[in-house]
């Protein structure tokens, strides 16, 4: 068990947090990068005076957005747990968000504790781009039917191979190994009201899926493959077909990063709690860092 100089055990916290993916070049530590997990270590760091591993509870691609992540660490920390969130707000960049700090059971693990996870996705549809949401929406100039792209992402609910939607060579040609998930929410939103002032006639389309688990690439290659059909390209029967194909080949490329978010992690109900209401505002964040960077 860490201690520090003078004896005092370190214990095992979960935070819950969320950034904009824009500047990072994912979420997992890479030399050389600046991502998600490294600026967190590095805030870390700086509290407990000694290096600091996190484990996460979703890997993210370059560009993804977070507003459900969750890290486990071990931590020597002498202040209480809100404390402790004001503190390391304070030394996060502002493309970072703590929502909640809380000593955690012994053992608890962000990534192998959870029992699903769930993203969403975003689309403007619409002539105009978009100004204040562009890093935020895949951008689609064309038209989609909401009925088909709601008929077409049934098919994924239940227990599937996945591999024409793996990347990473998961799904390639000499991948034989099944990538067998299941799918407990696959549904399409119309968000209202309109986002932004001069929208026109644009529209926002909300793909949400739940998951056991889920596969690089594999959110944004389904939504890929459900605006085939939302267009009128495909048919809904189609998605029924690249399930069965188990070839990542049969499956159109991943729709653009900026759209997706990883959206909640859930564990076993007796270490749920609900977050909402706690999620400081921007004003909060300023003045979390403020505050801290006077005290420490």
């Amino acid at each position: 068990m860490t201690t520090d100089g003078h004896g005092m055990q370190a214990r095992r916290y979960r935070i819950d947090f969320g950034y904009e993916g824009t500047g990072f070049s994912g979420s997992q530590r890479q030399p050389g990068r600046r991502t998600v997990q490294g600026v967190l270590e590095d805030a870390l760091a700086r509290l407990a005076g000694a290096p600091v591993r996190v484990i996460l509870a979703g890997r993210t691609d370059a560009g993804v957005h977070a507003v459900g992540q969750v890290a486990s660490c071990d931590l020597v920390w002498r202040h209480d747990e809100a404390t402790l969130a004001r503190a390391l707000q304070a030394w996060l960049p502002e493309d970072v968000v703590v929502f909640r700090a809380a000593v955690a059971p012994p053992g608890f693990h962000a990534r192998h504790w959870a029992v699903d996870r769930e993203y969403r996705y975003r689309i403007w549809v619409g002539t105009r781009p978009p100004l204040l949401l562009r890093h935020f929406v895949w951008v689609y100039s064309g038209s989609l039917d909401l009925a088909a792209l709601q008929e077409a992402a049934r098919y994924f609910l239940g227990t599937h191979d996945f591999r024409s939607f793996a990347g990473q060579g998961l799904g390639g040609p000499r991948a034989t190994a099944p990538q067998v998930r299941t799918i407990t929410l696959s549904e399409w939103h119309l968000l209202e009201p309109p986002l932004e002032r001069l929208e026109g006639r644009a529209m926002v389309l909300e793909y949400r899926v739940r998951a056991n688990g889920f596969l690089p690439q594999m959110v944004r290659t389904m939504v890929a493959a459900l605006v085939r059909v939302g267009c009128g390209t495909a048919r809904p029967e189609w998605i029924a077909e690249l399930l069965a194909a188990h070839d990542r080949r049969a499956a159109p490329p991943p729709a653009p990063a900026r759209g997706l978010v990883f959206w909640r992690v859930r564990y076993p109900a007796e270490l749920v709690y609900e977050a909402e209401g706690t999620e400081p505002t921007s004003d909060t964040a300023h003045q979390n860092r403020a505050e801290m960077r006077s005290e420490l």
